[in-house]
């Protein structure tokens, strides 16, 4: 036991590392045959805590066969503002268009499991957003799930647009037209559908993982469980709107630090 936890330090301690440093990783230093997903969400939450982050939002999607889609999202990488500084030199950035679910009352951690009522009554708001997409390894491709789910799912961060017009918790949509346009091409439009065909669920089963494990969700944080166009790959240093069908449209700027 103490050679599993002192591994999850070290890993969590390498990830943390190469969110600060910007060097990315060939792979986790521990051994892929111990590391199930219980591990691999031990070293999600351990970089938080020894990055001393506090958690302002989480990702999540309906479990699938052998994965957990769920990470948070740092309070320090929430941006409320059109433009969004990038720490990493790129000409372009992959964004996922989704819906941010606001909650405006605490659910503790409890026994008694979380229902669909429970979660539609503790959201507040309904914003768009924008995930912005990176992660710390060199290539992706090349390293497990768990070592995935350890650095928080693609996770950068997130762009918290306007509140959605006429959208709340009871009617959120499972198709959202989205149109991407930016001076000098064609606006790219998606007929789109939200990947679980049910933007409340994730929330439900999110909810209950928490409470499982002893963590709290909190007002004022803010969930997003999944794109409705995908992910969209987007130039940086150009105006950008995103528009989300009659829900409204999500204006941003993405540059480096340096600029």
């Amino acid at each position: 036991m103490h050679q599993t936890q002192s591994a999850i330090v070290q890993a969590a301690t390498e990830l943390v590392r190469a969110r600060r440093t910007g060097r990315r990783l060939e792979a986790l230093p521990c051994d892929e045959v111990l590391l199930g997903l219980e591990q691999g969400f031990e070293i999600q939450q351990q970089v938080g805590v020894l990055a001393g982050k506090t958690v302002g939002g989480w990702k999540c999607a309906m479990p699938k066969p052998g994965k957990w889609i769920v990470a948070p999202i740092y309070t320090d990488s929430i941006v409320r503002t059109p433009r969004y500084p990038l720490d990493f030199a790129t000409s372009t950035v992959r964004i996922e268009p989704e819906l941010a679910c606001v909650l405006g009352a605490d659910l503790p951690a409890r026994s008694t499991p979380y229902t669909a009522d429970d979660i539609l009554r503790s959201i507040s708001q309904v914003h768009l957003s924008l995930e912005v997409i990176d992660c710390r390894y060199a290539d992706p491709h090349k390293v497990n799930f768990e070592q995935l789910l350890a650095d928080g799912l693609f996770n950068h961060g997130l762009v918290l647009g306007p509140q959605a017009i006429s959208l709340d918790a009871r009617n959120l949509p499972l198709h959202l037209d989205v149109t991407l346009s930016y001076p000098g091409v064609e606006p790219v439009s998606i007929c789109g559908a939200h990947p679980d065909h049910d933007p409340v669920s994730p929330i439900v089963w999110l909810a209950n993982f928490l409470s499982a494990r002893g963590i709290d969700l909190r007002t004022g944080q803010v969930v997003i469980t999944g794109s409705y166009a995908g992910v969209l790959e987007v130039p940086i240093h150009q105006p950008l709107n995103i528009q989300f069908g009659e829900a409204g449209s999500l204006p941003v700027f993405f540059s480096t630090l340096e600029e």
